[in-house]
C-alpha cells in the first residue's frame, strides 16, 4: 500500500493542485533558466579568474605592481581627458554667452554722432 492511498477527498485534491502548480511554475520558469545559467557561468568565470590572478600575483609580485601602476596611469589619463573635455565644453558655452552679450550690447547702443547739429 502506498503513502498516497491513505489520502482521500479534499486532501487528495489539494495535493494534486499543489503538484500541478509546482509543475506549471517550473514550465514558466524555463525562460528565466537561460538567464540563471548565464549568471552562474559568469560567477564561475569570475571565481576562476580571481583564483588565477591571486596565484599569479603571489608568484610575480613585481609584475603585479607594474600592472597596478599601469592601471592607475590609465585611470588617471582617462580622468584627465574627461576633465579636459568637460572644461572645453564649459569654455565654449561661456564664449557663446559672451558673444551674445556683446551683440546685445552693440544693438542697444545708439549712434550719438548722428545727433550733432540737430536741435531736437
Amino acid at each position: 500500500m502506498s503513502k498516497f492511498s491513505d489520502i482521500t477527498g479534499p486532501a487528495l485534491e489539494r495535493a494534486m493542485e499543489l503538484v500541478n502548480h509546482a509543475g506549471g511554475s517550473l514550465k514558466g520558469g524555463g525562460a528565466n533558466a537561460a538567464e540563471w545559467l548565464k549568471a552562474g557561468a559568469a560567477i564561475g568565470a569570475l571565481k576562476t579568474g580571481g583564483r588565477t590572478v591571486s596565484r599569479v600575483a603571489r608568484r610575480n609580485p613585481t609584475a603585479t605592481v607594474a600592472v597596478a601602476a599601469v592601471g592607475l596611469g590609465l585611470i588617471g589619463y582617462m580622468l584627465y581627458r574627461k576633465n579636459k573635455r568637460d572644461n572645453e565644453a564649459i569654455e565654449a558655452k561661456s564664449r557663446q554667452i559672451a558673444q551674445r552679450r556683446r551683440h546685445a550690447h552693440a544693438a542697444s547702443v545708439t549712434d550719438e554722432t548722428s545727433d550733432i547739429g540737430s536741435d531736437t
